[in-house]
């Protein structure tokens, strides 16, 4: 037996991030915390870590199907003490009007007891008619329990407790009251970043108000899951890579959205990831055969980016000579030649691709993705199916030919090229998730290897 549980919300707002993060991070003085984000956010898991001290994954169905997520929870959850999964949107929200990849989803494949967060402010006895919705909605997932955010007094909170336990029996675990202190501050896409919170932020209030208003050991009794070593089944590779090989890993406050699940996939198959700075360092590290470039906010540091004229140097140098590159999202923006803001003011990046980063005032074919490979490129083969999401609010401005990548929007007709090629390098607004992808993992280790070698052979 574990002790495991998912917090999920009635809806997106409700606060459930704000709850987990401070469950897991009071939980977290006591017992190893391993937690996990439903879908493809990669904010919250981040929060997670700051709050554990230990990695978070995503367990996303679309992009990884039923299979790897349960490959990602189990090889993960073994590892901990105490697992705590964020559910994300509505408890039954999942793509367009279907449970399908929501958080009850995955409660349900991973036998998870759920925890509702729900949102009293405003209510009394309709407590129960609320939650009574959702018990029934699908009865089975398994709601052992509820907390209640913004609750206006302790007087409020006994009277949901008793609506709740009277009418539904089962249990009120706790509540949280209105209190600004402890909520986190928001941007364009979400949530700020914990690289640019976390000094201005006292998650130390948030913590106590846990202890002090949850009843987390009450969670924990409630919570047994029975999960073995014996479900955890590996994937098998057609290749497997002995050799080591350095492979640059772009992570300051302008990019930092990877995938633990990814980062592990590439160093369990022969990658060393060196992280650097584009915003602080001089050039990429020294003796590293390939770039990763990921997702982030580079428009917010754009000025900052841009200045930095040795980097950007270092790093089209690199792309010049043939040097494998993978940058997601944020990364492609920096390969462009300018980031141009919403005050139309551009900012000079890499250059490699002779398009303009135009911010928007909103989201550009946000959501999940399927994407056909069209084009053999430094991770796929033409003819590759892939799953990932997208969530950002520019767009590529300029002429630009070569694409690797035709994008389908799941359960509709719209579709667009994107995956951008030159040379070894590609550019993508779809984010994946690579650990179900362990031959492309290979394959971007073996570019990056033959590139070392032809270096070599050209005494360079």
């Amino acid at each position: 037996m574990c002790k495991a549980f998912m917090i999920a919300g009635t809806h997106s707002g409700v606060g459930k991030t704000t709850i987990t993060i401070g469950v897991i991070g009071y939980l977290s003085k006591k017992y190893k915390v391993i937690s996990f984000k439903v879908g493809p956010d990669y904010i919250d898991t981040a929060y997670h870590r700051f709050a554990s001290g230990n990695f978070s994954y995503n367990l996303d169905v679309y992009m990884l199907g039923d299979d790897y997520v349960k490959k990602s929870f189990l090889k993960h959850a073994l590892s901990g003490d105490v697992t705590v999964v964020e559910g994300v949107m509505g408890m039954y929200d999942g793509i367009n009007n279907t449970s399908y990849g929501s958080s009850a989803h995955v409660a349900k494949l991973l036998n998870l007891p759920v925890v509702l967060v729900v949102d009293a402010s405003g209510m009394a006895a309709s407590v129960s008619a609320l939650v009574k919705g959702y018990i029934e909605y699908d009865k089975d997932v398994n709601i052992v329990g509820v907390i209640f955010n913004r609750v206006g007094s302790e007087k409020h909170y006994k009277l949901l407790k008793e609506c709740i336990e009277r009418d539904l029996g089962i249990k009120a675990f706790g509540y949280l009251p209105q209190d600004d202190r402890v909520s986190l501050p928001e941007r364009h896409l979400g949530l700020m970043p914990i690289f640019e919170t976390k000094e201005n932020h006292n998650f130390s209030i948030l913590y106590d108000s846990i202890e002090q208003f949850i009843d987390v050991e009450g969670i924990l009794d409630a919570c047994d899951v029975d999960f073995k070593k014996d479900d955890l089944i590996e994937e098998k590779v057609s290749v497997r890579i002995r050799e080591t090989v350095k492979i640059a890993l772009a992570y300051d406050e302008a990019f930092n959205f990877y995938y633990q699940d990814s980062l592990d996939s590439l160093m369990e198959r022969g990658a060393e990831l060196i992280p650097f700075s584009p915003l602080r360092d001089d050039a990429i590290p020294k003796g590293v055969s390939g770039i990763y470039l990921g997702g982030g906010f580079p428009e917010v540091f754009a000025e900052r980016l841009s200045k930095n004229h040795s980097m950007l140097s270092s790093i089209k140098e690199s792309i010049e000579k043939g040097m494998p590159v993978y940058a997601e999202c944020g990364g492609l923006m920096y390969l462009a030649k300018k980031i141009v803001d919403l005050n139309g003011d551009g900012h000079h990046m890499v250059g490699i691709f002779d398009l303009d980063a135009i911010m928007t005032k909103r989201l550009i074919n946000f959501g999940y993705a399927k994407v056909d490979v069209v084009k053999d490129n430094v991770l796929f083969e033409k003819g590759d199916v892939i799953f990932g999401h997208v969530f950002h609010n520019s767009k590529m401005s300029g002429i630009h030919d070569d694409f690797a990548y035709e994008v389908h929007k799941p359960n509709s007709e719209d579709k667009w090229s994107c995956g951008y090629v030159y040379k070894n390098c590609l550019g993508t607004y779809v984010h994946i998730n690579l650990l179900k992808y362990p031959n492309a993992v290979i394959r971007f280790i073996n570019k990056c290897k033959n590139y070392t070698q032809e270096m070599y052979k050209n005494g360079t």
